[in-house]
């Protein structure tokens, strides 16, 4: 996995990161939206929408598979964890631990980026693009 942040002055190394990791979730959801628009999905409010109803309403309009629902809601997760828990628990917890923090505000960095080029391959072959971005999402990387 490519490491995005190295935590050598706490706090303030944590804090940029954990921006960085906001701004490319609003990216990342800005795309789901763009996403949602294209494939005019008039079920739900898409400019207010969060990334679990895009998420749910390209599943229920059968435009993603189970295991993309699947694994978007899994970052999903990351993300709210990030948004709603990080300095609420892991950042107190392991505030001694670096290691420890940099590890987990790496890996959710890099699954938002995988996710928004599962997003982008989506709207890119909506515009008839054969070439995709693999991700390791993808079941050969399995």
């Amino acid at each position: 996995m490519k490491r995005y942040f190295t935590i050598k002055n706490f706090p303030t190394d944590v804090y940029t990161a954990v921006g960085q990791i906001i701004q490319s979730s609003q990216e990342w959801e800005a795309e789901y939206k763009k996403l949602a628009k294209e494939l005019d999905i008039s079920t739900i409010n898409i400019d207010n929408a969060s990334l679990n109803k895009l998420n749910e309403a390209l599943k229920k309009n059968e435009l993603i598979e189970e295991k993309e629902f699947n694994d978007l809601k899994s970052v999903i997760r990351g993300r709210n964890y990030i948004n709603h828990t990080f300095f609420l628990s892991d950042f107190r917890k392991h505030a001694n631990k670096c290691d420890i923090l940099e590890d987990k505000l790496n890996e959710i960095q890099f699954l938002i980026y995988e996710a928004t080029d599962v997003i982008d391959n989506k709207i890119d072959k909506l515009k008839g693009s054969e070439i995709m971005r693999p991700t390791v999402f993808d079941e050969q990387n399995k």
